[in-house]
């Protein structure tokens, strides 16, 4: 017998952290359950580059990316199950969202960003009154709708969702390795992300302007080239999923500044999580899941410029008090945002989403499949 088809229609593709962390990461796991899975991304790497580049999606792009979709779409076949990274076609009627409904196909949707937020708070009131709601389709006919924290769940759950499941966003900690301090005299501080991002860190400007006038500090970027002016020392990196574990490791602390947002509060904070996986302290704005994460045994909250300031000179002048945060850190990574932890679980869930038995682990233990 054939084994399960599971289509995984993700947004991009593994240049998209989302995508890949998300839907892409479990891959393994869901082999293991016996799915035979398979992958169309709605957005190619390279347009996500351009994107990147320029700002913004072309007209053609778009076009082109509705065209793959629709292709995949018309093209189920016997698909067992289909799970959807936040919606099928963006800023398109909500009526669309019911495709798969409609073809009888059962399906999973996952969520780590308000998306929604997208539609139900954009500043055009023609927009919010036409597609404020045109996730609710998609998200009451899904059979399950996983959510990578409670902001996005109880969203789900007012949606009309039957079955929602709390899966946070989470790392391969055999990829990230628990590293001793880097041994400079400098302050490294460190911040990863995207360029769609990078515009947090205007929250900490002036923090770090005023830290860099008592001691030597250096901003350590990863991932974005372009970041709003700062007057102290930058180190830029591009991202790479081969060397960002070392680059992280060659700093004394990770910081993830937000505003406080709707769509803020539908992150779920895996730069926190990326810095604690390689055993560096955190310093994050008080916002959503941040507060779950950096908790005071692995980090501190900052609310404002004064806090930011007062809580970097607090780490960077206690380097004991960094290692044992980062211990701390690293463990909790290992206990609750584990890939090896979440997969098999996971895997699990969309098993039963399909309505099959997922096949045995070849041990009892939760070892990674290879």
């Amino acid at each position: 017998m054939a084994a399960p088809r599971l289509l995984l229609l993700t947004r991009h593709g593994e240049l998209g952290s989302s995508s890949r962390l998300r839907l892409m990461a479990y891959r393994p796991w869901l082999e293991q359950a016996g799915f035979q899975v398979e992958f169309s991304a709605l957005f190619q790497d390279e347009d996500l580059r351009a994107r990147y580049a320029s700002g913004r999606s072309s007209a053609p792009t778009i076009l082109r990316a509705y065209g793959r979709r629709l292709r995949s779409l018309v093209a189920l076949g016997r698909t067992q199950l289909v799970w959807v990274e936040k919606e099928l076609f963006p800023f398109l009627p909500g009526v669309l969202e019911h495709w798969l409904a409609w073809a009888g196909v059962p399906y999973a949707v996952d969520y780590d960003d308000a998306t929604f937020h997208r539609y139900d708070t954009h500043r055009s009131a023609l927009v919010r009154r036409l597609l404020g709601r045109r996730l609710w389709p998609l998200i009451r006919a899904a059979r399950l709708v996983t959510a990578g924290n409670a902001y996005l769940a109880d969203y789900a759950r007012r949606a009309g969702a039957p079955n929602v499941s709390l899966v946070p966003t989470v790392l391969d900690v055999d990829h990230y390795a628990l590293s001793d301090e880097p041994d400079a005299a400098e302050l490294r501080i460190g911040w990863i992300g995207s360029p769609s991002t990078a515009a947090y860190l205007r929250l900490v400007a002036e923090p770090l302007q005023r830290l860099a006038r008592e001691r030597p500090i250096r901003l350590v970027v990863i991932g974005a080239e372009a970041i709003p002016s700062m007057d102290v020392p930058v180190e830029h990196h591009p991202w790479s999923a081969s060397t960002e574990s070392a680059l992280l490791g060659g700093v004394h602390l990770g910081i993830m500044p937000l505003t406080d947002g709707p769509w803020e509060r539908g992150k779920c904070g895996y730069k926190l999580i990326q810095y604690l996986a390689c055993g560096k302290p955190v310093i994050a704005s008080p916002v959503g899941v941040n507060r779950a994460i950096a908790t005071p045994a692995v980090g501190l909250l900052a609310n404002n410029p004064d806090q930011w300031l007062a809580a970097l000179r607090r780490l960077g002048a206690d380097a004991a008090l960094r290692r044992r945060l980062g211990r701390a850190g690293r463990a909790r990574v290992e206990a609750r945002y584990s890939l090896q932890l979440l997969g098999p679980m996971v895997a699990a869930r969309l098993a039963e989403a399909a309505g099959i038995t997922p096949a045995p682990p070849p041990s009892a233990a939760a070892e990674r499949p290879h």
